[in-house]
This record gives structure tokens, sequence and C-alpha cells, in this order.
């Protein structure tokens, strides 16, 4: 894999691109973003894992580039709600077409009347990388990040990432949205995670 020094972030959501551009900070990978492919048709998403639908993003865009295409995907798992809610469809939960505040809403309607660890919330993450048609690593991550607020501040939850807005951290008494880049290294246990393991298998593959 030496020389394969490009890297196509495979979202079009600006906030998750920031996410992904975040794991790969400092390596030296020229990084593209589907900005500049903006004919490019979307893969359908498909898989019963965050791992999986991640995979397949990967792979579909890798087919498009000359180098890696890394994607990711998440959700919120609430175990209060059982199968009342699916981690794979916490952005969509609200409808196809609902705005940040939609889904905000209708999951605070879900979690109405509950209280306490009732409102923990766990986080699960999926991160792949591809290259030309074939998946190299694929991971995934879940930990508890805290507890759904029951009320909140709409100019916490633009531009495509929603939940941290949504979600109280006891540690640091604010939500995610609110926290430090230092305070969300020690809260963000799935995204640190996954940075290790993706810088990890880089710098081996570079080294190979």
């Amino acid at each position: 894999m030496t020389g394969q020094k490009t890297i196509l972030l495979a979202t079009r959501n600006l906030a998750k691109e920031a996410k992904l551009r975040w794991l790969l900070d400092g390596l030296g990978y020229d990084i593209q973003t589907l900005g500049d492919r903006p004919e490019a048709v979307e893969p359908d998403e498909e898989g019963r894992t965050h791992r999986q639908v991640a995979a397949g993003k990967s792979l579909f865009w890798s087919k498009q580039t000359d180098g890696f295409a890394v994607a990711s995907d998440g959700g919120a798992r609430i175990p209060a709600l059982g199968e009342g809610w699916n981690s794979l469809l916490t952005r969509r939960a609200a409808g196809a077409d609902a705005d940040d505040c939609a889904r905000a809403d209708h999951l605070l309607g879900l979690m109405r009347g509950r209280r306490g660890a009732e409102r923990n919330v766990i986080w699960v993450e999926g991160v792949a990388l591809a290259r030309s048609g074939e998946l190299l690593a694929s991971w995934e991550v879940a930990g508890i990040l805290g507890r759904l607020v029951e009320t909140y501040d709409p100019r916490l939850i633009e531009g495509g990432f929603w939940m941290p807005g949504l979600i109280y951290v006891p540690r640091f008494g604010r939500v995610l949205a609110q926290l430090s880049r230092s305070e969300l290294e020690e809260a963000d246990h799935c995204w640190n995670e996954l940075r290790r393991r993706l810088r990890a298998f880089l710098d081996g593959a570079t080294r190979a």
C-alpha cells in the first residue's frame, strides 16, 4: 500500500466530514471530499450493523478514487426504548425529510416521562477503510456517552450532528456540543478509539 497517499472522505455531511478529517489529522494524506463530486450518486445504506453500513459506503466510494476511501456510520442505542428504537435509523427515525429539530423533537418525545438512568445513551460508531473495491479494515465501537436532556438549545443541533446537543455528560455538566476538544477526547470514547485504530492500521500499512 506504499504510495497511496490520497483518502476520500466518503460523506456529504459536513459535520461528519470534519470528524473523518480529524481521524486522519497530521498523517500527511491528501484529503479529498465529496464536495468535489457533486454529480456522484449516493449508495443505498445496507447492513445490519454500523460496521457493515460503513464498509458498504467505503467500498462504493473506493471504486471512484485512486486512493483510499474512509466512511463511517453511527447511531444511538437507547436501552430504555428497547425494540422501539433502532440505532441504525437514528437519523431517519423522524422521517427521511426531517430536519435536525424534528429529529430531536421526535426522540425526546419518545423519552417523555423517563428519568435518571432510563435516559442513558450508548453511542455506536463504525468506520471502514477500502481501496479500489477492496475492504481493508473496519471497526465498530460502542460506549456510554451520557443522558438525553429533556429540553435543548436549537443552536446546538444544527449542521448535521444533532445528537451532541441532546446528550448531557454529567462529568462536565454540559451537553457534548458544548465541550472543548480536550473534553471531547475524554468523553467521546467511540471516535477516540476509532481514531487510534485507524491510525495504527495506516501506520502499519505505510511501513509494509
